[in-house]
């Protein structure tokens, strides 16, 4: 009987659209009481969009793997929110957006990445990450419909929509976070020559250096300097990467510390059968696609790397090395640019 309420309530704002995949997770089913609960009343007073600034609200998802998804979903202005697909072990995603009422309640939500600021503040709908469409129940709750997606790829699905309820004892916040986005910093593309011969590591077993990083498809949703942040001590921890022999031709690359947000900061790890070739005086590091499990977390917690990718150069004795990365669930990759003093 519930759940009938629910749909008849959305259908109001919601009814003849369809959605496309919010990432790669088939949203499937939706089922919580206190979901339950903030959708029961058909009566639906006038909601403008800002009265649900500064609220987080939380939903569930079902993907097609069967595991239980938590997203959340805080609107902090008429120019910025924040999107985590699920708080259980992964990254809030900034977005820039702009919004259009359709009716009563409800409104489309045009979604960008820090890289299109530009664009969202000129409202051009082409640029959108994302869109997607909000239905105001109450300040209590909401419903979410994504029909496109610019930013994953993934294709259209069909009439799934995600009832949101506000988590209470998350204090309202209408003061939203800078974007976490420096246009200055690029990515790196190194290439290994075909005539590049296997070689053993004549290297180093250590680099000091800096690092940058890069979130999302281009790096589109975040660039920054890189931090492996604090150790027990209080003691800022510098960016170390080891290599060490592990076989022939090959290596073990100890990456450094990550630490890129609260929920996301990753304790060093190995990866090992790094391939190691020569052309000339430059050496090059190789790993093909690969996932690492059990890769611990500052909070204790375990994750699984996957599509985990390696490239090095080794020119005039100073590294270069890119190494990318999915973690958990999460759909984009994260791509750390490691360069040695």
């Amino acid at each position: 009987m519930e759940k009938e309420v629910i749909k008849k309530s959305a259908r109001r704002f919601l009814s003849g659209m369809g959605i496309a995949a919010l990432t790669v997770f088939a949203l499937l089913t939706v089922s919580c009481t206190e979901l339950l609960n903030a959708f029961k009343d058909e009566a639906l007073e006038n909601h403008d969009i800002s009265d649900i600034y500064g609220y987080t609200y939380y939903g569930n998802i079902t993907s097609s793997g069967g595991s239980t998804l938590t997203p959340s979903l805080t609107i902090y202005n008429d120019e910025r929110l924040d999107w985590n697909m699920s708080v259980n072990g992964m990254n809030i995603n900034q977005f820039y957006y702009y919004s259009v009422k359709n009716s009563k309640n409800n409104y489309t939500l045009y979604w960008f990445s820090g890289a299109d600021y530009g664009a969202a503040m000129t409202k051009d709908a082409s640029k959108a990450a994302m869109t997607v469409q909000i239905g105001i129940n109450s300040t209590d709750g909401v419903t979410i419909l994504l029909t496109g997606d610019g930013l994953t790829g993934i294709g259209a699905m069909s009439n799934t929509r995600v009832p949101m309820a506000k988590q209470k004892n998350i204090p309202r916040n209408k003061e939203a976070p800078v974007v976490d986005f420096d246009p200055s910093i690029q990515d790196v593309t190194i290439e290994i020559p075909g005539s590049a011969a296997a070689a053993d590591w004549v290297g180093a077993a250590s680099y000091i250096g800096t690092f940058d990083y890069l979130v999302g498809p281009e790096g589109k949703l975040a660039r920054g300097h890189g931090s492996c942040g604090k150790d027990s001590g209080g003691n800022v921890i510098t960016p170390t990467v080891g290599i060490v022999p592990d076989g022939t031709h090959t290596v073990k690359l100890k990456t450094h510390r990550f630490a890129y947000t609260q929920q996301m900061t990753i304790e060093a790890f190995d990866i090992p059968g790094v391939t190691v070739r020569k052309e000339g005086d430059v050496y090059y590091l190789d790993r093909s696609a690969h996932s690492i499990p059990h890769v611990k977390k500052a909070d204790g917690s375990e994750v699984t790397l996957n599509e985990v990718t390696v490239r090095g150069k080794l020119e005039n004795g100073k590294l270069t090395l890119r190494v990318s990365f999915k973690p958990g669930n999460m759909p984009f990759a994260i791509v750390e640019v490691f360069k040695s003093n």
